[in-house]
């Protein structure tokens, strides 16, 4: 703490005083100047060796912040390596999760177009049936009297098979072979 101008005026007052009660410079002796010098000089000191003793507490207290921020800081970044490194963790199992949903994706649409390529195979293979059906019935056979009669329930093996052209045309082929 700095001595402000007020206490300054003061001390040197003080001393003045003490000289002029003494009867001035002039007036006063060795021993006198020297009491005088001594007394303000210890005073001085004193009031030195105080605001030392304030600027350590001051410093100490400083310190003290210091150690505390320091502590803090380290605690923080302990936490951000420890959020970094579980993030890091995580993100590496859910890309695993996503690739595995990907190759299963994959798979399941892969299993879909076949799925499909099926559908469409029995779709034309039924309006194949579903033709002759008709054309048998435009011919004058009565399905339903012969349905008992089908190759399917006969001692015949009957085969199917029905073939996209490129045209966008259907060929159907069936083939009738007697059980063995």
């Amino acid at each position: 703490m700095k001595p402000n101008s007020n206490s300054k005026k003061s001390k040197y007052r003080k001393v003045s005083a003490k000289v002029k009660k003494v009867g001035g410079l002039k007036k006063a002796t060795y021993e006198q100047i020297e009491h005088i010098f001594k007394l303000s000089t210890i005073k001085y000191m004193i009031t030195l060796e105080d605001q030392l003793k304030e600027d350590k507490a001051h410093l100490l207290l400083k310190q003290n912040t210091i150690e505390t921020l320091e502590d803090d800081l380290r605690h923080k970044n302990n936490q951000i390596r420890t959020f970094y490194i579980n993030t890091h963790k995580n993100a590496k199992k859910v890309n695993k999760v996503l690739d595995d949903y990907k190759e299963a994706n994959d798979n399941l649409a892969e299993k879909n177009k076949e799925i499909v390529k099926d559908n469409f195979d029995l779709t034309r293979a039924y309006n194949g049936l579903s033709q002759l059906g008709q054309f048998a019935e435009e011919s004058g056979i009565d399905i339903k009297k012969h349905n008992g009669k089908l190759p399917e329930n006969s001692k015949w093996d009957f085969e199917q098979k029905h073939t996209l052209t490129e045209s966008g045309k259907v060929k159907h082929h069936y083939k009738l072979k007697a059980k063995k």
